[in-house]
């Protein structure tokens, strides 16, 4: 009893402090706003890629579009200029910023916008938006960006999220608190070693990194984060695309007239002992259904024995041949698209 009062006491203290701490460094008010805020300063990148480069065609996704997509052998073949956007871990939410804020303001807009996607992504609005996912999204995001804010995180939140936010100052701040915790772990290698921030990732991505996984402890890994895309409410289209943010890209791409044509990659998930699900086939007829009538083409690659196993290096990502394979099937498949008889 008496070791646990000291603990009871040892907390509440580091709570005072702790709380204390965020008033001073981080609020503005009491109680706090609900959710997290975006920093109004936007990234514009990719705007400047695009008006130095100038592309013609633009392919836009995650970690899957650096390794499927050969930018130079594109080119050559479809016989117009073409770049490539890849946000490593992007969800719908930080592609559709990419659009809004960099794509969309660009002097020198995509006559195409390819943007690949994989399954339920495009209508998964909470699919990473957390963490170091969300520091991804503020910086191509602006204050004025609260629909991404009210889509992906405020309504995905439950009663008692919504009470911590307002009123517990460790969880409004819990982002800036880590920021801050990371910074007093790298100050051992900065002090010593003379080692930055820089640095230091790098030598744990070396030694850490997913090229030193075991191939199926990643590809579980890989499962294990993407259970979120096949939870039964986000197999549900009809319930899902009102509270999407692929409304708002469709208007954006028709807005400044870039032709937007949705392709949906492969994935190793699923096989002949663990079938594709019966909603996930529902779910794309209902997103084809739903590009058709918006007028917006959709290249299905899912289930292309073109892309063999081999051709994966894990999942989603292909090796250095598969790239060659998929932008080859790519320039087919976009083709009659971009040319019409």
């Amino acid at each position: 009893m008496h070791e646990f009062k000291q603990y009871a006491i040892s907390l509440l203290v580091l709570t005072v402090l702790v709380s204390s701490y965020v008033f001073y460094r981080y609020a503005d008010g009491y109680p706090f706003p609900v959710g997290a805020q975006f920093d109004p300063r936007i990234r514009n990148r990719y705007e400047e890629i695009l008006n130095q480069e100038e592309p013609q065609i633009l392919v836009l996704g995650d970690s899957v579009t650096e390794t499927n997509v050969d930018e130079d052998f594109m080119e050559k073949e479809s016989g117009k200029r073409v770049s490539v956007i890849s946000e490593s871990g992007a969800g719908s939410a930080l592609l559709y910023l990419v659009l809004k804020n960099n794509i969309a303001i660009a002097q020198s807009k995509p006559e195409a916008l390819i943007l690949l996607f994989r399954d339920t992504v495009l209508t998964t609005t909470a699919f990473r938006t957390q963490g170091n996912f969300f520091t991804m999204m503020d910086e191509y995001a602006g204050a004025d960006d609260d629909l991404v804010l009210e889509l992906a995180i405020r309504g995905r939140m439950n009663p008692l999220e919504e009470l911590a936010e307002t009123y517990f100052p460790p969880y409004w701040a819990r982002s800036n608190l880590q920021t801050l915790i990371s910074r007093i772990l790298y100050l051992p290698t900065r002090t010593l070693l003379g080692c930055n921030t820089e640095c230091s990732d790098a030598a744990m991505d070396k030694v850490f990194g997913s090229q030193n996984f075991d191939p199926d402890q990643f590809n579980r890994a890989i499962n294990l984060a993407e259970n979120f895309l096949y939870t039964d409410e986000n197999l549900d289209f009809e319930r899902q695309i009102d509270r999407s943010f692929l409304p708002e890209i469709i208007r954006l791409c028709k807005e400044n007239d870039i032709k937007l044509i949705l392709v949906r990659t492969k994935t190793l998930r699923f096989s002949r002992e663990v079938p594709e699900p019966r909603a996930l086939k529902e779910y794309i007829n209902d997103l084809s259904n739903y590009a058709r009538r918006n007028e917006i083409p959709l290249i299905d690659f899912s289930h292309s024995e073109r892309l063999h196993a081999v051709l994966f290096t894990d999942f989603n990502h292909l090796n250095e041949e598969g790239k060659l394979v998929f932008t080859e099937m790519l320039v087919e498949a976009i083709r009659p698209v971009l040319n019409p008889e």
